[in-house]
């Protein structure tokens, strides 16, 4: 019985230390990853608000593809996301696109919400819009994207009406 208990007062140290070494290297594969999932961001926030497009092949694989469920352009390719950037530093002035947070979960998914803002050129006044884009990613390179945006709350800042099923045609 003596035995038992000095291999007990042997091995719980010993298991008390593999588990905080454990610990360590996993938080610090987490801080890595976190870094390297915000560095894309900077680049792909430089990308949109600079029209310097070009950044963004090497962040996303070839095959890409973004889902925008509720967007009027739906899913859309790197190239389209491209014309798409480039069409909103054009026809829209002021517009900056920012990161408000950032959550990485492991060394292949991240999420980030942010915020678009512009001048409305008809009215002068400021659009914004919210939203949150979920990446996931492989070998390095993100190959699919979820994007969700405040598209009703674009819109009714755009002058667009609500119009109630049943008052259609002016009554």
């Amino acid at each position: 019985m003596r035995k038992i208990g000095q291999i007990f007062r042997f091995l719980i140290p010993v298991i008390a230390l593999a588990a905080l070494v454990v610990f360590l290297v996993g938080a610090g594969r987490q801080k890595k990853a976190k870094a390297v999932y915000e560095a894309k961001v900077e680049q792909v926030l430089e990308a949109w608000n600079t029209g310097n497009v070009d950044l963004l092949d090497e962040i996303y694989a070839p095959g890409f593809v973004r889902h925008s469920p509720g967007a009027a352009f739906g899913d859309e390719d790197l190239e389209a996301i491209k014309k798409r950037a480039l069409s909103l530093q054009k026809d829209f002035p002021g517009f900056q696109l920012t990161a408000d947070e950032t959550i990485v979960e492991g060394m292949d998914r991240g999420m980030t919400r942010w915020t678009w803002r512009w001048t409305n050129k008809d009215t002068g006044k400021e659009v914004i819009m919210m939203g949150c884009t979920i990446s996931h990613g492989v070998d390095g390179k993100t190959v699919t994207e979820w994007e969700f945006g405040d598209w009703l709350g674009l819109f009714l800042q755009l002058g667009f009406k609500l119009v109630p099923p049943g008052e259609q045609g002016g009554k």
